[in-house]
């Protein structure tokens, strides 16, 4: 179902280009992630038992095409809810690889991330899923 237009603007997209933290409101959302800062920064997400069942969230790495998400390393944008192993984590890079990991702690657009890349997070109230994919080697991090 599409989402209503408010302002002139899509309700359901929002720009992201600093630190945010996650409501329940904006479940079903898709945030379109920038950094034109000097560092990277942080999203935090509410823990699973906050969050309840069935929210969602899709990040989009927006930068300018051609170019990457930030010029610098460790201007990573990291989506946590600073719990330790309570996020499985499934992604795809470029060259078709898969990354599966059951008990990260976090998963971020690293600096080299490039325009389209994405994350997806889903609750079940317990874990947050993750399900990610990057036009590059590397595009996407994962902490355990």
């Amino acid at each position: 179902m599409a989402r209503p237009f408010l302002g002139g603007t899509s309700a359901g997209v929002v720009s992201v280009d600093a630190a945010k933290t996650m409501a329940k409101s904006d479940t079903g959302k898709t945030f379109m992630v920038t950094d034109t800062g000097s560092a990277g920064y942080a999203i935090t997400l509410p823990t699973p038992a906050n969050a309840g069942v069935g929210i969602c969230y899709k990040f989009i790495n927006n930068c300018t095409a051609g170019a990457t998400l930030s010029n610098s390393g460790g201007e990573d944008v990291v989506i946590s809810d600073g719990q330790s192993d309570l996020m499985v984590v499934h992604y795809v890079d470029h060259d078709s690889d898969v990354t599966d990991d059951d008990a990260a702690d976090s998963i971020a657009f690293d600096h080299t991330s490039v325009k389209g890349d994405y994350i997806e997070l889903f609750t079940d109230g317990t874990t947050w899923f993750a399900y990610a994919s990057s036009g590059v080697d590397g595009g996407i991090l994962v902490a355990t």
